[in-house]
């Protein structure tokens, strides 16, 4: 089900496009470059909203083992190749201008076991999508 919002400058068809600065809605070129004809800001960040903590698992599997050798966490590092086909992605650009997927990682960076909390998010769907793109683009 998704909701469509009306084209904030014409206000007569569905907004397809946002602004990427300050993401209004707008239907066209046409009405792109009537908004772009003034300034526009981006919107003040939320402030994050604290994720609920998961209930410890009685399972000694459910902690992450901490990585004492450096050459293993060496082959789980992102290598600069990795991070440009991140940087070049179009499809997780696309991701992240969703403004409750960016709240969902600040409100993890956020946590004080921020790996508790991604696992949490990971169950969201659009959490989810993002993090298998992630994967996706760097295994390419």
């Amino acid at each position: 089900m998704s909701s469509t919002t009306q084209c904030t400058i014409c206000h007569d068809a569905a907004s397809k496009y946002k602004c990427p600065k300050c993401f209004v809605g707008y239907c066209s070129v046409k009405c792109f470059k009537i908004h772009k004809s003034e300034p526009c800001a981006a919107p003040a960040p939320e402030p994050p909203k604290p994720t609920p903590k998961p209930k410890p698992k009685q399972q000694a599997s459910a902690k992450v083992p901490e990585i004492d050798d450096e050459e293993e966490e060496e082959k789980h590092r992102l290598k600069a190749e990795d991070l440009k086909k991140l940087g070049t992605s179009i499809r997780l650009k696309e991701l992240l201008q969703d403004p409750s997927l960016r709240t969902l990682i600040a409100a993890a960076l956020a946590d004080p076991d921020p790996i508790s909390a991604i696992r949490s998010l990971r169950q969201q769907t659009g959490f989810e999508e993002l993090a298998q793109e992630l994967i996706q683009t760097t295994q390419n």
